[in-house]
């Protein structure tokens, strides 16, 4: 009792507030005590003060009904050095308060320590890529958690496992990975295979603008034909490496500089050479007319194909689709032609118009296809071997069986059908191969997902929710 009178004592003025009490003790919320008359009190002051709080402890650990309203008001300036306190509180000094009740378990979860080995499991079956299992696991655990943050941290990794086993994803180590496609779809940045087929075309083109400069030019020796082309293949190489710095080119735009480069090259010959087919000698195109328009073709072909995979996105796959199609469309369509139309003086002018007609007709089904159907590299390349084969077998037997007295007519007739089938075949057994959807794979499966989650803090709850639109 003494350390309390020492308290009481110590302060200025002392204010009871009922709002730290049970309502049910009967101290009014604005009564204080003078520390001038409180240190005239005796001991049995101090007893009574000591009373009321035991008794409002008492009431707040086992409520058995509202006290009496007991809260004399206190007059500093009158009350007397020993005056009597009321009688309704001076009866007899009460019992220590008894000990509070123990708060009961909840018998729905589980203990604390058989929760944690539990998740902990749970979490390395996440870990070891086991999404299903982990998912199971982690909503059981969030049925007989132990508290709420136990439960709201079960519940996270649960919604994670079940996105990532619908998702269909596996957890490869980044060295497996190397610079696989997969990984450069992720972060839509071209490939390493990718920029180097880039730097190899580079320097093909570079050659060849050093082959239109010499026409133009027509040097007197062989440096001049050599040395330029040498340093425009390394300047085109230059300008690759500028075009990647900083951020790399994205995703299968190397490639569709690449196609670009070729169907614009084929436009070039293709026509070129129907042009002066068709045409008098007199009146057909001068040697440096006809090395521009095929290399103006094929920069304008590489300038086109690169600004539609930038701005549209591509794939390694699509952009290499568009450009076989050009290539197989053309031959089959020429060939096609050239069988069926006789022997005589315009039989290669219709062949190659209708190489042309082909190979556009090629380029612009590959346009519409390639988003829906979105073939992988490798599937292109088996479209391809496809095409090659067939051709091959189907001319090549032709040509062995007849010998000496083979027709060309119906040689080119079988060969573009070869082709034809080849292509067809190869595309039938090519159906199973996972297509590539490039970088907008991942955001549209993500699309839509919204995920909650519930935590609570001191005084509430904080709700939280994530996810893609």
């Amino acid at each position: 009792m003494s350390a309390l009178a020492v308290a009481l004592a110590g302060s200025r003025r002392l204010r009871l507030d009922t709002e730290q009490l049970p309502a049910n003790c009967g101290v009014a919320r604005a009564s204080s005590v003078d520390t001038r008359a409180v240190g005239r009190l005796d001991t049995k002051v101090v007893r009574l003060v000591a009373g009321v709080l035991s008794v409002c402890a008492s009431a707040a650990a086992q409520p058995t009904g509202a006290l009496p309203d007991a809260s004399p008001t206190a007059n500093p300036s009158a009350a007397p050095p020993a005056s009597p306190p009321p009688p309704a509180l001076t009866a007899a000094t009460p019992a220590p308060a008894p000990p509070l009740a123990p708060q009961q378990a909840n018998p729905v979860s589980v203990g604390t320590a058989s929760w944690s080995e539990r998740y902990q499991h749970a979490r390395e079956r996440l870990l070891a890529g086991d999404f299903q299992s982990a998912e199971q696991e982690l909503s059981d655990l969030a049925q007989v958690a132990p508290g709420p943050i136990e439960r709201s941290l079960a519940v996270e990794l649960a919604h994670l496992a079940r996105t990532w086993r619908s998702r269909g994803l596996v957890f490869v180590r980044n060295k497996d990975l190397g610079d696989a496609s997969i990984k450069a779809r992720a972060v839509d940045e071209r490939s390493t295979d990718e920029i180097a087929v880039l730097y190899l075309n580079s320097v093909v083109y570079g050659l060849g603008t050093g082959g239109w400069l010499a026409v133009q030019t027509e040097p007197d020796s062989a440096a001049g034909y050599i040395l330029p082309s040498l340093a425009l293949g390394g300047a085109s190489a230059g300008a690759v490496a500028i075009l990647d710095s900083g951020r790399p080119l994205r995703y299968g735009v190397p490639q569709s500089i690449v196609s670009g480069m070729y169907v614009g090259l084929s436009e070039g010959l293709v026509w070129t050479f129907w042009n002066q087919s068709r045409t008098d000698r007199q009146d057909e195109w001068s040697g440096k007319t006809v090395a521009t328009l095929i290399w103006g073709s094929a920069t304008a072909g590489a300038i086109v194909g690169g600004a539609i995979g930038s701005t549209s996105g591509t794939t390694p796959g699509r952009a290499s689709f568009i450009g076989s199609a050009a290539l197989w469309g053309g031959l089959v369509a020429g060939m096609g032609v050239a069988a069926l139309h006789e022997e005589n003086y315009a039989q290669d002018d219709a062949a190659l118009l209708g190489a042309g007609i082909g190979m556009n007709a090629g380029v612009v089904g590959a346009l519409l296809a390639a988003g829906p159907v979105s073939p992988s590299i490798a599937r292109v390349r088996f479209l391809d071997l496809g095409g090659i084969a067939g051709g091959l077998v189907f001319g090549g037997l032709y040509i062995s069986a007849a010998g000496d007295g083979s027709d060309a007519r119906a040689a080119l007739g079988l060969t573009s059908l070869g082709i034809a089938s080849g292509l067809g075949t190869a595309w039938f057994l090519t159906e199973s191969l996972e297509p590539d959807r490039g970088a907008d794979s991942a955001s549209s499966n993500r699309s839509g997902e919204i995920a909650t989650a519930i935590a609570p803090t001191r005084g509430g709850f904080v709700l939280r929710m994530s996810g893609w639109l």
